[in-house]
């Protein structure tokens, strides 16, 4: 999953402090790859140009039509079964169908 995230793009405080020390990305040696890839990118500013690719490109903008989904998540010490659809168009927030089951920590 971390090859998908624009590593280089996060802030160099938030790359180091937070995902660079986590004990599971430190555990994997694919994950620090992807890590000091995104120190490279942010330390070597003249490299740049030949450090392009898909984790060094801003995401598109939204595409008329697209929402976001919030799903599960934790409220008042339990998880929750709730999932809310956000439409950046109308900057509105609604409730969806629940799930069967409470989540918290899905990441969705």
């Amino acid at each position: 999953v971390l090859q998908h995230v624009r590593l280089p793009l996060l802030s160099p405080k938030f790359l180091v402090g937070t995902v660079g020390s986590d004990p599971l990305i430190k555990s994997d040696e694919e994950c620090r790859d992807l890590v000091d890839e995104a120190k490279n990118y942010l330390l070597l500013p003249q490299e740049r140009p030949l450090m392009q690719g898909p984790r060094t490109r801003p995401r598109k903008p939204i595409r008329c039509g697209e929402v976001l989904f919030a799903v599960g998540g934790w409220c008042s010490g339990d998880a929750i079964s709730s999932v809310e659809r956000y439409d950046p168009q109308t900057n509105e927030w609604r409730m969806v169908a629940s799930m069967s089951k409470r989540r918290c920590g899905v990441g969705v």
